[in-house]
């Protein structure tokens, strides 16, 4: 079970790192001004809209949860989690197209999705769902004497 839960918890910090690397500012060269050579610098920069989509996408399985029924069936709430995962991945790149005066790159968009859906997914079996937090939240609302 411990091992379960840290191989999940593996692969949502691999997506993790793999949505702040296609969001954020990578490495780039400096020239020098006087000898006109590229020296390496590296930056570690976290772009803020890339940490709240990490932040949404921690949360969708919960989200899900609350929206659904016990007898949803699971698929249906796969297909969701990736519809939202889509709909906050194109939300965040509109955020930062509108705040940074850029134009609008669906291809980041559409390629953060699917790190963000992998994050959804294992947070969901590594931590919601272990934990209790999955059930508890089907359990809440007007569907709880089902």
């Amino acid at each position: 079970m411990i091992r379960r839960v840290l191989s999940t918890l593996s692969t949502a910090l691999l997506a993790a790192c793999l949505l702040l690397v296609v969001t954020s500012t990578t490495a780039t060269a400096v020239v020098l001004a006087d000898t006109g050579t590229a020296v390496p610098a590296v930056a570690f920069t976290l772009d803020p809209l890339a940490v709240v989509q990490l932040v949404i996408a921690f949360v969708l399985p919960v989200l899900v949860g609350l929206v659904t029924t016990r007898v949803t069936s699971s698929g249906a709430k796969a297909w969701l989690l990736a519809l939202l995962s889509l709909v906050t991945s194109l939300l965040v790149e509109l955020a930062r197209s509108l705040g940074e005066d850029v134009t609008y790159d669906l291809g980041v968009a559409l390629l953060a999705a699917l790190p963000a859906f992998v994050v959804s997914v294992a947070t969901h079996y590594g931590l919601w769902k272990p934990t209790g937090v999955a059930a508890r939240a089907q359990g809440i609302g007007r569907h709880r004497a089902e």
